[in-house]
C-alpha cells in the first residue's frame, strides 16, 4: 500500500514525492524522484540504489537508518527416483522428483504416448523426410504448427555471428537474436529432433533475484498453451546458467513491425493485433497470472503460412500468480524509463498487488503507441532518442545521455512522477483523424482510476471489435 507521512513539521526540504522506497524481501531499493535537493545515501547523492543493513538515508534535515533482517525457513526433501536432496522454501509446494528426474519421466511418458498415436509426416523445406527424427522424443504431434524443422544441410546456411556452434546441452547456437546485461537469446538447432527454436539463457549467476525470477518464468510458461502466447518447450541448467527453450517467433515483435514499415500502423493493421493479443492475455488471467510487463516489444509475431502474422504474448519474467508475492518491477535496478510509461499508477505504488486492470492499461498504452508513435504523456520515445542522437550527436554520446538532455530541454519529470501526477493525453490530441468511437475505447483503457477502465481483457477486446 502507498504510505504518506510527514518526516518533520520543521523540514521544508522534503516533499511527498521526494523519493520512492520499495521493499521486496530480501531486497530494498530507493529511487529519487527528481527531487530538487536530492537524496543522500551514506553521504553520497544517489538517484537509484539498492539498500543494505546500516545504510543512512538523508533527505533535507531528516536521517533514516536502514535495518534489514532476514529469516527464511527452508526444507530439504529427497527425490523419490534418484534420492537426491532438494532444498526448497518452507512455503513452496513439495515436489516428488528433482528437476532432472521430472524431465526424464516426462520424456518417457511422451514416448509411450507417441507409440499409441500416428506419427505426423514432417519434412524440411528442401523436402527431406524428418518424421522419425522429429518424433524421436514423442512430441511431434504436440508441437505441430508450433516449431519448424530443418535438416542439418539446410541449417548450415543460417549460421551467423560470434556464438555460432556454441553448445548448450543438446542445443547448437545458430545465431544470437538479442542480448542484455543479464543474458542472451539465441536461435538454436536441436539435432536429435531437427527442431529450430529460440533459447533464452541467464548468464549472471551472482544475481539471485534474477535467477529466482527466471525460474518463476519457466514455471509459469510451462502452464500456458494458447495460440496467442509463446510456447514453452524445454528448460535446463548448465555451468553458464539456467535456460528455457521456446518456439521461434521469426517475424520480430510489434515494435519491429513499425520500424519495418517505417511508418505508423493503420487502424486496420494495429487494432486486430491488439484484439488477438488480448485473447492471449485473457487466457493467462484465467490461469491466475498477471503479466505486468506488456508492451510492443513483448508481443512477438509468428507466421501462420498465410499473409497475416499471429501475435504471441512473451517474456513472463515479471509475471506473477495471484497466490504468489514474489518479485517486483520497481525494485529491478535499471528498468528502462520507456517501460515505465506502460505502467498504471497502481503498479508504480505497489507492483506486488496488481490485478487484471494493470495488463488492460498496458495494452491500452500499447495500442496508443502503435497508432500515434507517442506515449500518452509527454516523454521521449526510443525514436525521439535515436533522432536526437543523429541530429545532435555532438551533444550526447549514448541513449542515456540523449534521454537526460531531452528531459532537461522539455523540463520533464521522471516517469514515476508523470504517471502519479499527470493525466493521459487523449488520443485524438495526438491523432485527430482517429474515429471518435475508437478514441473513446483507447482513452477508457488508459484511465488512471481502475474502476473507470475496462474490467477485463475480453471486455476491452470486444469494445475494440465493435469500434473497428
Amino acid at each position: 500500500m502507498p504510505v504518506h507521512f510527514k518526516l518533520s513539521p520543521d523540514d521544508p526540504y522534503v516533499s511527498r514525492h521526494h523519493f520512492m522506497l520499495e521493499i521486496s524481501p530480501p531486497r530494498a531499493v530507493l529511487k529519487d524522484l527528481d527531487s530538487t535537493n536530492g537524496t543522500l545515501i551514506n553521504k553520497t547523492v544517489k538517484m537509484e540504489e539498492e539498500l543494505h543493513d546500516g545504510d543512512i538515508i538523508e533527505v533535507g534535515y531528516t536521517q533514516l537508518k536502514v535495518l534489514i533482517s532476514q529469516d527464511i525457513e527452508k526444507k530439504t526433501i529427497q527425490c523419490k527416483k534418484c534420492g537426491k536432496s532438494i532444498t526448497i522454501m518452507a512455503d513452496e509446494m513439495l515436489p516428488e522428483y528433482c528437476s532432472v528426474c521430472e524431465r526424464e519421466i516426462e520424456i518417457e511418458k511422451r514416448k509411450q504416448k507417441a507409440c499409441k498415436e500416428k506419427i505426423p509426416f514432417i519434412t524440411c523445406t528442401c523436402g527431406k523426410d524428418l518424421s522419425a527424427q522429429a518424433n524421436s522424443d514423442g512430441r511431434a504431434e504436440e508441437l505441430s504448427g508450433i516449431v519448424r524443422y530443418s535438416c542439418e544441410k539446410c541449417i548450415r546456411s543460417q549460421r551467423a555471428g560470434n556464438d555460432v556452434g556454441k553448445r548448450i546441452d543438446d542445443y547448437e547456437v545458430i545465431k544470437t537474436l538479442g542480448q542484455g546485461g543479464m543474458g542472451k537469446i539465441y536461435q538454436v538447432y536441436h539435432q536429435p529432433t531437427a527442431r529450430v527454436m529460440a533459447l533464452k539463457q541467464v548468464l549472471k549467476l551472482s544475481v539471485k533475484e534474477l535467477i529466482k525470477r527466471f525460474e518463476r518464468e519457466i514455471r509459469l510458461m510451462n502452464e500456458l498453451r494458447h495460440p496467442h502466447t509463446i510456447r514453452f518447450i524445454d528448460s535446463g541448467v548448465t555451468r553458464e546458467g539456467p535456460y528455457l527453450v521456446v518456439e521461434l517467433a521469426s517475424h520480430g515483435n510489434l515494435d519491429d513491425l513499425t520500424k519495418h514499415h517505417r511508418r505508423l500502423l493503420s487502424i486496420r493493421e494495429a487494432v486486430p493485433y491488439v484484439i488477438d493479443s488480448l485473447k492471449g492475455i485473457e487466457f493467462i488471467h484465467q490461469k491466475g497470472i498477471i503479466h505486468r510487463d506488456l508492451k510492443p516489444e513483448n508481443i512477438l509475431l509468428q507466421g501462420n503460412g498465410g499473409g497475416r502474422l499471429v501475435p504471441k504474448i512473451a517474456d513472463f519474467g515479471l509475471a506473477k500468480k495471484y497466490s504468489e508475492a514474489g518479485g517486483s518491477l520497481v525494485t529491478q535496478l535499471g528498468v528502462g524509463m520507456g517501460t515505465l510509461l506502460y505502467m498504471p499508477p497502481e503498479q508504480i505504488r505497489d507492483t506486488r498487488s496488481v490485478r487484471e486492470p494493470t495488463d488492460v492499461y498496458a495494452m491500452g498504452v500499447t495500442l496508443y503507441y502503435l497508432l500515434t508513435g507517442k506515449y500518452p504523456y509527454n516523454f521521449p520515445t526510443p525514436r525521439d532518442i535515436e533522432r536526437f542522437l543523429i541530429e545532435q550527436k555532438h551533444k550526447a554520446r549514448n541513449k542515456e545521455e540523449a534521454l537526460m538532455l531531452l528531459m532537461r530541454i522539455g523540463k520533464m519529470k521522471s516517469p514515476q512522477i508523470i504517471i502519479l501526477t499527470q493525466e493521459p493525453i487523449p488520443i485524438r490530441q495526438r491523432k485527430p483523424d482517429i474515429p471518435m468511437r475508437l478514441a473513446e475505447v483507447v482513452d477508457k483503457a488508459i484511465k488512471k482510476e481502475i474502476p473507470a477502465r475496462f474490467k477485463s481483457a475480453t471486455e476491452f477486446g470486444q469494445a475494440l471489435q465493435e469500434a473497428l
